[in-house]
């Protein structure tokens, strides 16, 4: 169903990306309604999307992690920052209804994470720091924000393998 793995990324490729991300002028857009209905904002980066490069981040940062995952071809990569103040949490969706696998990557630990439906029972994986959660784009889930920490940071990843 889905995978688990902690300090996915070796330690001083980890450090750049989060610095990367979490630096004051990252270029952030954003964004309102992750799923329909949604009334929480949200931060959002595009590395990847529509079959392009959409950065010229990309090559540096993501591709190492996508052919970490053994990644055939990529569908989209994207940083997302939610901030407590403004999002509370997403709701249940899919990220697509082909076979394919979506990756998250943590980037900070926190209590916030990712909630899941998976044959009619709920899991909650926390946040934690260079942990990547891997699992079938079809799966139900949602993004929860976190309560002791003012912000959360992840790098969503969809591809085939």
């Amino acid at each position: 169903m889905f995978e688990i793995k902690k300090n996915f990324l070796e330690k001083e490729q980890f450090t750049k990306l989060k610095e990367l991300i979490t630096e004051q002028d990252f270029p952030w857009r954003i964004r309102g309604e992750m799923t329909p209905g949604d009334t929480s904002y949200y931060f959002n980066f595009s590395f990847y999307n529509y079959q392009d490069v959409n950065s010229p981040l990309y090559t540096d940062y993501i591709l190492p992690i996508f052919n970490q995952l053994k990644s055939k071809a990529v569908i989209q990569a994207r940083a997302n920052m939610f901030l407590s103040d403004l999002f509370t949490r997403s709701g249940w969706h899919t990220d697509y209804d082909f076979k394919c696998k979506t990756a998250i990557l943590y980037l900070n630990s926190c209590d916030g994470g990712t909630h899941f439906k998976i044959n009619g029972k709920t899991k909650f994986i926390e946040a934690e720091e260079n942990q990547i959660v891997i699992f079938d784009s079809n799966i139900e889930h949602r993004a929860v924000t976190s309560k002791n920490c003012s912000i959360r940071y992840i790098i969503n990843l969809n591809y085939f393998i």
